[in-house]
This record gives C-alpha cells, sequence and structure tokens, in this order.
C-alpha cells in the first residue's frame, strides 16, 4: 500500500546526521589516539576537524528531532509515543527528553557544547583529553543507531522506527487507511511531566553530567602521559562548574518533586534521585582532593579514584535508569529498549580503563612520606572527602540491590520505609560532614595550633550552642541526634559567616568558598527542620471514616470534606467550595479560614489543588501550596470521584426484631416500638382498616434522628399490604412487608437513593516549618560555587 502524508525525508535527514555523528566521533577518536601516540601535529587536526564534523552530525540530529516533535509526526514512533495534539506548546521540549532517545541526545548535545568550548582553550592537552571525549560520545551515539549485527539490535533509532512498522501497531485497523496520518495522534506526555520544572531540570542535570567527563578526560590524560599532578590545574575549574551545576540540577529536581508529586515533601531517596546525587558526592570530594594536591601535591591516589568514580557514577547511573532493572523500585525509571548489555559494556570499558591505568601507574606517583597534621586544613579536607565517599557508598549500594539481586540471585531489600532507612545512615555521616565544614575554613596548611583554632571558632560554637537550645525547646525535639545535626548545621553556617566578615574582610573575589559552605549549612539545617518538624494537620475531623476507600486512607493523616461543610484542621478552618474543570485539569477550591476578633470565621488563604486528567496513563494528583516566609502549608488531594455519580437506587429486604438495627449505605434505623394503633387518617386508611406501625429512629450521616412510621395494613381480613414511609433528605424509604408469629420478627424492605447526593473530596494537608532555608541555601551555594569557579578562572 502506498501511503499519503508520510514525512519519510526528515527522518532519512536524521539518519544522514546521526550517521556523520558516529562516524566521526570514530575518526576522531582513532585520529586523536593517534596523534597523542605518534606526537602528530596531522592527526591532531584530523581529530579536531572530525569532531567539529562530529558536533554538526549531533547538533543536526536535535534539530531534526525537535523539528519533528513540533510538527507532530506522529507516523514515527517516538514522537507518538511522547506527543499529542493536546499537548501544550510549553512542554514540546519535555517530549524531547521523556524518552530514551532523547536522553542520550541531550547527553550528547551537552558534550558538544562543552568539549567545543574546551578546544578553544586546551593547548597542549588537547590530543589525550579529546581522545577519551570522543570515545564516550561514539558510545552514546551507538546507542541510537538502531542496526541489527547478526541477531543483536544496537541501540535505539527515533528517525527509523515508524508507528505502522512498530510490531504492536502492524495490525491495526487504522494502519489499513493510506492516509492514516490524518487521523493519527500521539499517546502524549506523561502527566508528571506536565510541569514547567521538566522543561529546565532536565537539560540542566545533563548539562551536570556532561561536565564530569571534562575532570575524568584529564584524570585519564595524566594517566596516559604520566604526568600525575600537571592535570589538575587545567581541570580544577571544570570540576568546580560541575559540582554548581550539578547540584543545581538535582536541587531542581527536589523543587520539582515538591511542587508536583504528591508525597509530601522534596527528596524521597528514590533511586533515580540517588542515582544523580551519588555522582555529585563524589565529584564534591575529588574537587576539594584537587586543592589539597595543589597546595600539597598529596592524595593522589584518592584523587584519581573519586576524579574517575564521578563519571564511572553518571555511566552507572544512566545503566540504572535505562536499562529498566528499576521499574519495581523507582517512579523515574525508563523502561527496557533492549539496551542492557549495550549500556554494561559502555560502562565497563571505562571502569576498566580507569581501573587499570590507577593501578598500573600507581607505583610511580611522586610519594610524600610526611604524614599531614591532624590540626592542618589538609588532613580535614581529606576526611571530608571520605565522608563523602562513605556516604555515596552506603546510598549507592542500597539502591544497587536490584542489581545484585539480578547478578547474584539474592533478596535484598530495604526496609519498608525508604525514608527513615536512608536517614538512619545518612544523619552521622551528615553531623560529621558538617562540623567538618565549620571547622575548615580556620585551619591552615600544614599545620593550625589548636589553641588558635579554639579561640577563633569560641563565638561560632556559643552562638550556635544557644540556637540548637532555642530551637530544640521550640519544635520540641527529644531526639539527642537531630538536635546535634541542628547545631553542626548553624555551627557550620555561623562559622563560615565569621569567616567571611573577620578574616576575608568582605573581598567578595575571595568569599566563594565561604558563601558555598554557609548554603550547604543552610540547606542541611532547612532539610532538618522542615521534614523533621513537619506536621500532618489533616486529621479527620469529619463524620466519616476515610479508611473505608482504602489501606492507603487512615484518619490521622486524611480529612473528608463534604462541599460547603466547614471543618477544623490544625489551626484553621477549611471548607471545600467547589471543583472547576478547565481542560484537562479538575481544580478544586479549598478555603482556610480562622476567626477574627468577633468570632466570625473569615478567610486567610485558598488553595486550588488539582488532579490532572490522563486516560492513557492515568489520572495524576497535584499539590498547591502556600508560602510563607517561616512556614509552607501544602495541601493535595488524595481522593475524589471525577465523574458526577448517577441517581440510583439500592433495594434490601431485613427481616428484625424489636430493639434491632437496619445499617443502610450512609444511614442506620433502630426499630424502637410497635403502634397498634397508628393515624390511619394521615395515611389513606379507613376505620375498617387493621393497622401496625413500626416506630424506627432514623440516623441520617449527620447523626441527626428522624422519626419514620412504615405500616402493615389488612383490608378486609383478605389482603395485606404495606404504606412506605421516607426521609427524602436521607434518600431513605421503608415499608412493612409483613410478621413471622414463630419468630416474633418483622419484614421490612429498605430503599435508598442518592438524590441529594453531597459532592466530597479527601485531602491531606502538611506544614513545613522553615522550609525557605533550605531554598534559599540553594541559592546561596550556587552562587557561592560559581563566584569561586570565577574568580580562579580570573587567576588563570
Amino acid at each position: 500500500m502506498e501511503y499519503i502524508g508520510e514525512h519519510l525525508l526528515i527522518g532519512e535527514i536524521g539518519n544522514l546526521f546521526l550517521l556523520t555523528g558516529f562516524a566521526f566521533g570514530l575518526l576522531s577518536t582513532a585520529s586523536y589516539f593517534i596523534a597523542e601516540y605518534k606526537s602528530q601535529d596531522d592527526w591532531r587536526k584530523l581529530g579536531r576537524y572530525s569532531f567539529w564534523i562530529h558536533s554538526i552530525g549531533v547538533i543536526g540530529m536535535v534539530a531534526t528531532l525537535f523539528t519533528m516533535i513540533f510538527n507532530q509526526y506522529f507516523e514515527y514512533h517516538y514522537i507518538w509515543q511522547h506527543s499529542s495534539t493536546e499537548l501544550p506548546l510549553r512542554f514540546i521540549f519535555s517530549c524531547f527528553w521523556e524518552g530514551i532517545e532523547g536522553s542520550f541526545m541531550l547527553w550528547m548535545f551537552w558534550h558538544v557544547v562543552v568539549a567545543n568550548i574546551l578546544l578553544l582553550i586546551i593547548r597542549n592537552w588537547e590530543s589525550p583529553v579529546m581522545a577519551v571525549i570522543a570515545s564516550i560520545q561514539v558510545f552514546l551515539t551507538s546507542m541510537l543507531l538502531g542496526i541489527y549485527i547478526l541477531e543483536y539490535k544496537l541501540g535505539s533509532n527515533p528517525f527509523t522506527v515508524l508507528t505502522r512498522e512498530h510490531p504492536d501497531f502492524v495490525n491495526l485497523p487504522i494502519f489499513k487507511m493510506p492516509d492514516y496520518t490524518s487521523v493519527l495522534d500521539g499517546r502524549g506526555l506523561n502527566p508528571l511531566l506536565q510541569n514547567y520544572w521538566m522543561t529546565i531540570h532536565p537539560p540542566t542535570l545533563f548539562l551536570g553530567f556532561s561536565l564530569t567527563m571534562i575532570p575524568f578526560a584529564y584524570a585519564i590524560a595524566g594517566l596516559w602521559r604520566k604526568e600525575y599532578t600537571a592535570w589538575v590545574k587545567p581541570a580544577l575549574s571544570w570540576t568546580f562548574i560541575g559540582i554548581g551545576i550539578l547540584g543545581i540540577g538535582i536541587l531542581m529536581g527536589g523543587a520539582w518533586a515538591y511542587e508536583a508529586l504528591s508525597f509530601g515533601g522534596f527528596w524521597a531517596w528514590d533511586p533515580v534521585e540517588n542515582a544523580s546525587l551519588v555522582p555529585w558526592l563524589i565529584l564534591v570530594g575529588a574537587g576539594h582532593l584537587m586543592l589539597i594536591q595543589r597546595k600539597k601535591g598529596t592524595s593522589l591516589f584518592s584523587l584519581f579514584l573519586l576524579t574517575t568514580l564521578s563519571f564511572i557514577l553518571i555511566q552507572y547511573s544512566s545503566f540504572l535508569t535505562k536499562s529498566g532493572i528499576l521499574g519495581d523500585s523507582s517512579v523515574h525509571s525508563f523502561t527496557d529498549l533492549g539496551m542492557t548489555g549495550q549500556l554494561a559494556i559502555s560502562l565497563l570499558f571505562y571502569v576498566v580503563l580507569s581501573a587499570v591505568l590507577i593501578f598500573w601507574r600507581w607505583k610511580d606517583f611522586p610519594k610524600n612520606d610526611k604524614e599531614d597534621d591532624l590540626w592542618s586544613r589538609e588532613f580535614w579536607m581529606f576526611m571530608g572527602s571520605l565522608i563523602l565517599l562513605i556516604s555515596a557508598f552506603q546510598i549507592e549500594f542500597s539502591t544497587s540491590f536490584p542489581v545484585i539481586n539480578k547478578i547474584f540471585g539474592t533478596n535484598l531489600a530495604q526496609s519498608a520505609d525508604r525514608v527513615e532507612y536512608y536517614n538512619k545512615w545518612q544523619l552521622p555521616l551528615a553531623i560529621i560532614l558538617s562540623a567538618i565544614i565549620g571547622i575548615g575554613q580556620f585551619l591552615k596548611y600544614k599545620k593550625t595550633e589548636p589553641k588558635e583554632l579554639f579561640k577563633k571558632l569560641l563565638l561560632s560554637i556559643v552562638m550556635s550552642l544557644a540556637l540548637t537550645v532555642f530551637t530544640a525547646w521550640s519544635f520540641s525535639i527529644p531526639n539527642p541526634l537531630i538536635s546535634l545535626f541542628i547545631f553542626t548545621s548553624l555551627f557550620a553556617v555561623l562559622a563560615n559567616l565569621d569567616y567571611l566578615v573577620r578574616i576575608v574582610s568582605g573581598k567578595i573575589e575571595h568569599a566563594g568558598s565561604s558563601i558555598a559552605h554557609i548554603g550547604f549549612g543552610l540547606i542541611m539545617l532547612g532539610a532538618l527542620i522542615s521534614t523533621s518538624q513537619g506536621d500532618v494537620i489533616s486529621e479527620n475531623t469529619s463524620l466519616y471514616d476515610v479508611s473505608v476507600l482504602g489501606k492507603d486512607f487512615n484518619n490521622n493523616e486524611n480529612i473528608l470534606l463534604m462541599k460547603d461543610d466547614t471543618l477544623l484542621l490544625g489551626e484553621y478552618f477549611v471548607c471545600y467550595r467547589g471543583k472547576e474543570t478547565d481542560g484537562i485539569f479538575v481544580r478544586y477550591e479549598v478555603d482556610y479560614m480562622q476567626s477574627n476578633e468577633e468570632g466570625e470565621l473569615e478567610s486567610v488563604f485558598t488553595l486550588y489543588p488539582f488532579v490532572q486528567l490522563n486516560p492513557r496513563m492515568g489520572n495524576v494528583a497535584e499539590p498547591y501550596t502556600k508560602h510563607y516566609l517561616d512556614r509552607d502549608i501544602y495541601t493535595h488531594i488524595t481522593y475524589a470521584e471525577l465523574e458526577e455519580r448517577e441517581k440510583s437506587e439500592d433495594i434490601s429486604e431485613h427481616n428484625i426484631n424489636l430493639g434491632d438495627t437496619i445499617f443502610g449505605k450512609n444511614t442506620f434505623l433502630v426499630l424502637d416500638s410497635l403502634n397498634r394503633n397508628p393515624n390511619k387518617e394521615n395515611r389513606g386508611l379507613t376505620e375498617k382498616d387493621l393497622a401496625l406501625g413500626a416506630n424506627f429512629t432514623l440516623y441520617d450521616v449527620q447523626t441527626n434522628a428522624h422519626a419514620i412510621q412504615p405500616l402493615f395494613v389488612i383490608r378486609d381480613r383478605q389482603y395485606s399490604f404495606s404504606i412506605p414511609d421516607s426521609v427524602p433528605n436521607a434518600g431513605i424509604s421503608i415499608s412493612f412487608e409483613g410478621i413471622d408469629p414463630e419468630t416474633e420478627s418483622f419484614a421490612f424492605k429498605l430503599k435508598e437513593s442518592d438524590p441529594k447526593y453531597r459532592e466530597f473530596i479527601v485531602m491531606k494537608a502538611i506544614i513545613f516549618p522553615w522550609i525557605n532555608v533550605l531554598w534559599v541555601g540553594c541559592i546561596i551555594m550556587a552562587l557561592g560555587t560559581f563566584l569561586a569557579v570565577y574568580h580562579r578562572f580570573k587567576k588563570q
């Protein structure tokens, strides 16, 4: 069949760029390798020109895929899978990197940008460093080839896999139509990614990933050339740029989780979160070891180990997230596209390369027989890097349980409460690290007099202790370990602030490290207080038991709000006013009120938590937060009936005795007594009719009591019938159907309807105290890091 309207040319252009990128990346790797091996300038030039053409191929791939997404060419499976005609234009970028292929392209693009900037300033390190970088690009480009070698498929190609050729779609009736493209629509973007943070978080994170490549390439080049210390100077600034940008990317992910996810917080120790955090911790350790090496020339083995590990762990995080192995343990991971073996080979190549070079050259490393003094800056900087390494190992080991179980057939598992599991391990390490950060700036290289050090730190210690006592008392903190962490975090902030004022004397060009450490201390402090003292205020004060909705609902954390009812919620009164549907969003208006001086309730603020409708991937509830300087009030919907309920009627039969209870869906009725002489006139009966009334007390959903009396009637001693009674507002009607003399029981028929069904929601509300300390710390740490980088570039 000849299809009409397919855009095949753009796929061929994309493939041309892809093959160009792969071929010239391979040529660049080989040329730079030969140039270094033979010290020939012609090969170096060929390597550079080849890398430029490779760069054109990568940029061309990116531009082609963006064009396909923007123009909604759904005949391509990648476009169909990640976009749709209903998707707002502002989320087009998120479509690009939602899939594995797009995320690889984004990674390659940043490698190209970073490498071409590096080419402008690299000078005599070009051949070995660019050989490493070009080889990394070859591996990444191969992930997109989508070609078969014998029976093995190498990579997944977004340019050649057409929807009508995909095995899952080939037999669908729509593809029997020559012009199927005119009616084909895409599956759409994951609703969790339809958030502005996901437009800026992934590219920032991948830029951070890409920057770890530069110090890695310099370290490999130093081992290759046997220049064990000379590489540190050009790599140092790149390392701290990487620390700053990767850190910002990770914190953006935390901000997205806080704003868009409904678990209630900014960090859940999810495996994919951990996969980006661990390389950053290692890179921070490597950066500080570089500072030691520049001053003292020591710790070379540790320096090479951490520098190479930072990039290798980026590779490992790519393996974890893109192999599908975390599918059962993370909500962030990709599904397996059959690239597990290819990802593993790429990872193992750089693991083996680094290990072989480090242990092969180890014996040639310059030796320093003099041990570092206990009270020297280099000793405690090394200890800080060691703490970071231990912290990263614990996180990575626990995150890798699925991999370990897969390889060794074990059954390792974390505790059910993942946050508590990680915090238990990480809290003591964080206490030590923040204490080192507070002390470090006042230490001198080689040796510091302890008395002099203590004298300089005394003011910060006293102030931190006083603030810790006040904080522990204010929040009623019984845990001594948490109090100790508050003290060390405050100490890190105040000691570095003191150093900034007294030692640096306001010279901003020398203040970068102190400012970054202040920011880090504030992050630790804000994270600790906001999470450990977070208060779930949505205890259910309604008359309805929310646990009937399922095991995930409990009355201590979820409140059920009937529309227009007002209930107590912590220090507020809260009222659900109604919902409004805006396209795919259903927004719920929740009014928070407090009493004024006259004792009347008045609105303080209104929140609009919403549910994003997505019939293909499932509906997603997203929170809404009221921000104050000293706290956030975080609210999200945990249950709501999204569709209008249809009127229905349930009929049930009951045989009961006096004093028994009939339970309805939302009410219950108690048979109090029998009336042998009921009022006949108001019920349409004659004097000759024999009637028996059943006196019930009906309790409705508000526990209001209603008297109700159905009648059992015998007429002319020949036949019997019932005259029901009802409470319309409760949707209840009951009829008296008969009497069983043997058991002395009475038969009733209960009809329940919901013509006056009241709309309701179940929601959760959490107060996070002083969480803005964390966000301010993020900004300060980033500013301090980039200020330090700027100063180093300026010096160079």
